[in-house]
C-alpha cells in the first residue's frame, strides 16, 4: 500500500493499491476504501479523471462489456459496467470480475479522493448482490484463499495489504475481534458500522458521550468525528496542557492548536507537540492514535500563525454511527476484516502495528468478550510461507524485443515500441516492380 507520510488540511493523499486488470496484465493503482464495495478503475480515455495509472481495454484479450451504464453514475462521475480478469500481485486472479469502467472524472469531489480508481474492501450485509459479485468472494469461493481475511497497515512505517492469511509479522498482541452490525440503517451514511466502549482522553477516563455508542471506518476521512467534539476540546482534562488559546480555522470547524510553528512541514516535518491526546477503547483494549503527522498536522495555509490543525471534528449527523474513525486511527493500528460468507457475518479485528511506539502494557491487554461463533468463523490458518510470482506487465508483454531507429533523430539510441507486432506488414510483390 502507499500512503502519505504524514496528513495535511494542506493536501489530501490517498492510500492506494496496485491491482492487476486485463490480460496480458496493467497495473492499476487503485485507491483502497474500507467502507465501500465498489470496485472501478479508470478508463485510459476518461474525462479529467485523477491519476497516473489508467486502464485501457484496447490492451486486454479478456476485456468485456455490454456499454451498460453504471446505474449510480452521476452527470460528472460515471462509467459502464464491464468484466476482466482481475488480480492481486500475480498470484490470486478471478476471471471475468464485474467492476466499472470510469468515463468521466470530472466532478471535483471525486477527483480530489480517487486517484486511479476505487479498490472497495467492504462488502455490505444489506446487499447480497454486490456480496456475490465482489472480487473477495469470487476468491474465497475458488478456493484461492486460505482464509475470508483481509489484513490492513495504513500506518507510514510499513503500509500493506495481505489477501487470504494475516501476516503474524504485521502485528502484535491478540487480534481483538468484534462482529459488524448486520442491520446498519439502510439510511446512514455508513454500513461498516460496530459497537465499542467509546474514547478517552489524556487523563485516561472516558470523554463523556453515553453509552451504547457506535462506530465506522473511515480511510477518505482526514480526522476523527465525534459525536459533539466540544465536551473534549473545552475539558482540560480530555485535552491535556495544551497551550492556549485554542482557536477555529476560518468557518471550518477545524480546532487549531497553538504550536509555535512556522516552518512548512516540507522543512521541518509535521509537528511534535503539543500532544493530542485521543484514544479509542474496543471491547475493553485502549488504542492509542497517534499524535505526530495524525492527529496533529502541520501548518497549512488556512491555518492562523504558529497554530496548528488537530484532526478531530464535530460529528453532526444524529444517525448512526456516532464515532466516525478516519485515517488518524487507521494509522495507528492493525486492521483485520473477516468478510462475511455463507453463515459467518463480517468482523472487523484489531491489534498494534509491529514496530510501532507500543508498551509492552498495551500490547498484553486482552479483549473483554468473545464474539458469537467465534470458533467456526474467526479460526483462521496461519500462512507458512509467502507467494511469490513473476509478473509481466502488459507495457512489458507489448513492446518489441528488437529495437528501432526513430525517424528524424539522427544519432539517438534505438528504442523498442510498444505494439509493433501488431502492425500489417508489407509484402512487396517485386514481380510488379521488376515488370
Amino acid at each position: 500500500m502507499n500512503v502519505a507520510p504524514y496528513l495535511t488540511e494542506a493536501a489530501y493523499v490517498p492510500s492506494t493499491v496496485p491491482v492487476l486488470v486485463g490480460t496480458p496484465p496493467q497495473q492499476m493503482n487503485l485507491t483502497v476504501d474500507v467502507s465501500a464495495g465498489l470496485i472501478a478503475a479508470y478508463g485510459s480515455d476518461c474525462i479529467l479523471c485523477a491519476g497516473t495509472t489508467m486502464f485501457d481495454p484496447s490492451l486486454s484479450s479478456t476485456f468485456k462489456t455490454n456499454n451498460t451504464p453504471w446505474p449510480a453514475s452521476v452527470p460528472s462521475f460515471g462509467g459502464v459496467e464491464v468484466s476482466d480478469t482481475v488480480g492481486f500481485g500475480g498470484v490470486v486472479t478471478v476471471s471475468n470480475q464485474p467492476f466499472v469502467n470510469i468515463l468521466d472524472g470530472s466532478d471535483q469531489t471525486f477527483a480530489n479522493s480517487i486517484w486511479n480508481g476505487h479498490l472497495g474492501l467492504f462488502l455490505n450485509p444489506l446487499n447480497a448482490t454486490s456480496i456475490a459479485q465482489h472480487v473477495l468472494t469470487h476468491l474465497y469461493e475458488s478456493s484461492s484463499l486460505l482464509n475470508p481475511v483481509v489484513g490492513m497497515r495504513f500506518d507510514p512505517a510499513n503500509p500493506k495489504v495481505t489477501i487470504g492469511a494475516l501476516d503474524p509479522n504485521d502485528y502484535e498482541g491478540t487480534i481483538n475481534w468484534v462482529q459488524l452490525d448486520q442491520t446498519p440503517d439502510p439510511k446512514g451514511d455508513y454500513f461498516n458500522v460496530f459497537e465499542f466502549d467509546g474514547v478517552k482522553g489524556y487523563d485516561g477516563q472516558f470523554v463523556p458521550y453515553g453509552g451504547n455508542l457506535s462506530a465506522a471506518l473511515d480511510s477518505f476521512f482526514l480526522s476523527i468525528a465525534l459525536p459533539n467534539a466540544d465536551t473534549y476540546f473545552l475539558n482540560t482534562n480530555s485535552t491535556g496542557p495544551v497551550p492556549q488559546p485554542l482557536g477555529l480555522i476560518n468557518d471550518t470547524g477545524v480546532v487549531q492548536y497553538n504550536c509555535n510553528s512556522s516552518s512548512p512541514a516540507s522543512l521541518s516535518g509535521p509537528p511534535q507537540s503539543p500532544y493530542v491526546a485521543l484514544t479509542a477503547t474496543i471491547n475493553g483494549v485502549d488504542y492509542p492514535i497517534d499524535s505526530t503527522g495524525n492527529l496533529l498536522r502541520p501548518q497549512s495555509g488556512a491555518s492562523s500563525a504558529g497554530f496548528c490543525p488537530v484532526g478531530i471534528r464535530n460529528r453532526s449527523d444524529t444517525a448512526q454511527p456516532n464515532v466516525v474513525f478516519g485515517l488518524p486511527f487507521l494509522r495507528s493500528v492493525y486492521i483485520a476484516y473477516r468478510f462475511p460468507t455463507d453463515d459467518c457475518p463480517g468482523y472487523y479485528g484489531f491489534a498494534f502495528p509491529a514496530g510501532s511506539n507500543r508498551t509492552q502494557s498495551q500490547i498484553s491487554q486482552t479483549p473483554t468478550a468473545t464474539p458469537t461463533n467465534s470458533a467456526r468463523c474467526l479460526s483462521l490458518a496461519a500462512p507458512t510461507s509467502t507467494p511469490t510470482a513473476n509478473v509481466v506487465l502488459a507495457q512489458e508483454a507489448l513492446t518489441s524485443k528488437d529495437a528501432y531507429t526513430v525517424y528524424g533523430e539522427q544519432g539517438t539510441a534505438q528504442v523498442p515500441l510498444t505494439g509493433v507486432n501488431d502492425l500489417p506488414k508489407i509484402v512487396w510483390n517485386w514481380t510488379a516492380l521488376s515488370g
